[in-house]
């Protein structure tokens, strides 16, 4: 049921409707509360109040299809009663790169470290110092559309502007930020073209052999990468979407709506665009970065993008994918000699986790934390190689059935 039909029984008196819309939408309310005053419990009763104030005036809501952004604008008012202007407390770029080096990140521990909530708080320390500068119009349109994901036209009903008019402050918005920021994050400074990076590299044929999730608690995912010998692995650190979707492909499964890769290509494909191949092109300060070769006509174009993104546009519109030799060289995992791999149909099974292997979990990284950048890079590596033994990927050589 639709919210504007269940805000038209609401405010002919059925209770159960009204209930309804607020089980719908305020988990985003409470969100904009907390983010906007910092305090869950402070958030919560604001959330609370902003429902009262929605029930008692519903009859007054003149677009019933507008409940969702009818009630942030609620939540919005009472919060900027209770602060002089809002502010976000959290905020998180962990997943932004798309391809982070395997030997840069340690295999995930189940619990969250000191030291990780330390390196937390200062990146959304930097990052709200960077919006804190923005003006108070720019900055409210920052947060809500980006942070609290609102549309754009619920964004503009909140602040009481045209829908263009916020399209233009997120543009001004963020080309301010990046350069606010660039010196910050070092996946944001200016690169060579991508041309010019990848012209005089040798690149080597590689297959996609699937995805590992090493901790069911955590968002990341590795992307396994194989040459066509399938004697040595690329593991590439990746997002859980763009992770979904590569194993939806591998899988050759296709769901009723096209997601978001099965409508660039089909969108590509429209528009005459052939995906001739993809790189992963180069490997910067533990950072991976890819190339998009493609063809439209009798032009022929190099397209800068993450690793996770090409690749898994590359398995939907079935392009090759190559790994330049300098990072195969640099990274790559040599499976061993007595080993052999023996599936590569996607998405392997995650480790079961009990509170005995999480307290052993917890050991392991205070030891992580004494060992010189070689000593991790042999512990990441030797359990990825078990991790893949235990999920069937690897096999010792001559037991796997012809």
């Amino acid at each position: 049921m639709t919210d504007g039909e269940l805000v038209r029984r609401a405010q002919k008196g059925e209770r159960q409707a009204f209930d309804q819309l607020i089980l719908r939408h305020q988990p985003v309310a409470l969100s904009l509360a907390i983010r906007i005053v910092g305090d869950r419990e402070r958030g919560l009763e604001l959330t609370q109040e902003a429902v009262l104030h929605a029930y008692l005036s519903l009859d007054r809501l003149r677009k019933p299809s507008s409940f969702r952004a009818w009630l942030c604008a609620i939540v919005v008012n009472l919060c900027k009663n209770y602060l002089r202007r809002p502010r976000v407390e959290t905020l998180s770029l962990e997943l932004l790169s798309g391809g982070r080096s395997f030997d840069s990140l340690p295999f995930p521990d189940s619990a969250p470290q000191p030291h990780e909530a330390a390196e937390a708080r200062e990146t959304h320390r930097l990052i709200l110092a960077a919006i804190a500068q923005l003006s108070p119009a720019n900055r409210d349109a920052v947060l809500l559309y980006y942070f609290e994901q609102l549309s754009v036209r619920e964004t503009a009903a909140l602040l009481q502007i045209s829908v263009p008019a916020v399209k233009g402050r997120l543009h001004k918005s963020r080309r301010k930020l990046r350069d606010q920021l660039r010196s910050t994050f070092t996946e944001w400074q200016q690169r060579p073209a991508a041309v010019q990076q990848t012209r005089s590299k040798l690149m080597i044929p590689v297959n996609v052999l699937g995805i590992v999730v090493p901790d069911q608690e955590k968002d990341h995912r590795i992307l396994i990468l194989t040459d066509e010998s399938r004697r040595r692995l690329l593991a590439i650190w990746i997002g859980p979407f763009e992770a979904d979707d590569i194993e939806l492909s591998l899988r050759g499964k296709k769901l009723h709506r096209p997601m978001t890769f099965s409508f660039m290509a089909d969108l590509l494909g429209k528009a005459g665009v052939h995906i001739e191949s993809v790189a992963v092109s180069a490997l910067e300060k533990e950072t991976f970065f890819a190339t998009v070769h493609a063809q439209r006509d009798d032009d022929s174009f190099t397209i800068d993008a993450r690793p996770s993104d090409a690749i898994a546009l590359a398995l939907r519109t079935q392009s090759p994918v190559f790994a330049a030799a300098e990072v195969m060289e640099a990274v790559a995992l040599d499976i061993p000699s007595d080993m052999e791999v023996v599936q590569a149909n996607g998405l392997s099974d995650p480790f079961s986790i009990d509170p005995e292997e999480k307290e052993r979990r917890l050991k392991e990284r205070e030891r992580w934390e004494s060992m010189s950048p070689e000593e991790r890079r042999e512990e990441s590596r030797r359990k990825l190689l078990t991790h893949l033994i235990e999920s069937g990927t690897l096999t010792q050589s001559g037991e796997s059935e012809d």
